[in-house]
């Protein structure tokens, strides 16, 4: 338990105490609030509310919320659905039982293609193998293609400053790729794969974190034209990357801003994810310099488990032939 997760307990805490404490001077003769009745009700609804906003930090982050939308491309002749899941982070606060709710769920949707966007463990100085919580992944991928990119949590790097040493927390992406063999769902890592779905080619191409300076496009050189193309990168800053010169996807996927984790009315997202991108960028479809990008806001948390009008997501992108 961290320290945001206690003050929030003892918030709530507080405020309960404080809720009862105004709640029984009200009924007391004589007592300020009994002659003070709009004021006190008055405390009595603020407290309610912060009591109520604190409980659903801890609800959020136990739903899964689908967020489905079509999108319409040249060069397929049926359509396609693709599950896009990012962040899980099984490891200190979500482990087997989050996993198997998610392929549970999955299998309700029976999609065509399975991609996951990186950080599928947390990696934040626990000393376990947490690519074990993913075991469950073995059910799906025994029945739909999968494939996913590394994130910046596989390899223990905690800020894109390399000199912020109490970030980093030590490379695990070895055994997430074992891991990740063993259940036969395959990596993309600066590489191009192009899969047969329904009768027809479509190519995905997966990019290496970006924080860990290890990205090429080479293998862009070897993609057919008239396939249409799905880029991953764990971090939406890797679509400035992508180069001019080449064929552009029809749409980019990517994760790692959890949408701010806590997202305030009026204010938008409160985590940073130290994106060079603005932060609209950090959830939902927005287009950069005429490319498509999609920001899901994960389905794991980071730093605590704790989530705020930002709940966990599950995007269903229906690829549909261009009429």
């Amino acid at each position: 338990m961290n320290f945001f997760t206690i003050i929030i307990i003892e918030i709530i805490f507080v405020s309960a105490l404080l809720v009862y404490f105004f709640v029984r001077d009200i009924k007391t003769n004589n007592s300020f609030l009994n002659k003070n009745k709009k004021l006190g009700y008055s405390f009595i609804i603020i407290l309610s509310i912060i009591i109520i906003c604190g409980i659903d930090l801890f609800i959020e982050p136990n739903i899964i919320v689908k967020n489905e939308f079509v999108f319409s491309t040249q060069n397929i002749q049926a359509p396609i659905k693709i599950i896009f899941i990012s962040d899980i982070q099984v490891g200190n606060h979500k482990k087997s039982a989050w996993t198997e709710k998610i392929v549970k769920e999955i299998e309700k949707i029976h999609p065509d293609l399975i991609l996951l966007g990186g950080d599928l463990i947390d990696n934040e100085r626990t000393f376990e193998d947490e690519s074990q919580y993913l075991e469950p992944l073995r059910k799906i991928s025994e029945n739909y293609p999968i494939y996913y990119v590394l994130g910046n949590h596989e390899y223990g790097v905690g800020s894109k400053s390399k000199e912020d040493k109490n970030k980093q927390t030590g490379d695990r992406s070895q055994l997430l790729i074992a891991k990740m063999k063993d259940l036969n769902i395959k990596l993309l890592r600066n590489n191009l794969d192009c899969p047969t779905i329904k009768n027809q080619k479509l190519c995905l191409f997966g990019i290496d974190d970006i924080w860990v300076n290890n990205v090429n496009f080479e293998e862009l050189n070897n993609l057919d034209l008239n396939v249409p193309l799905v880029f991953l990168t764990h971090n939406p800053d890797g679509v400035k990357l992508y180069p001019t010169d080449k064929k552009q996807p029809i749409l980019t996927l990517a994760g790692h801003t959890h949408g701010g984790q806590i997202r305030l009315p009026f204010i938008g997202p409160l985590g940073n994810g130290q994106l060079q991108l603005p932060k609209k960028y950090y959830a939902g479809l927005n287009d950069y310099q005429g490319m498509k990008i999609f920001t899901s806001v994960g389905i794991g948390e980071s730093g605590g488990p704790i989530r705020f009008f930002d709940p966990p997501e599950m995007v269903v992108i229906n690829l549909k032939p261009q009429i």
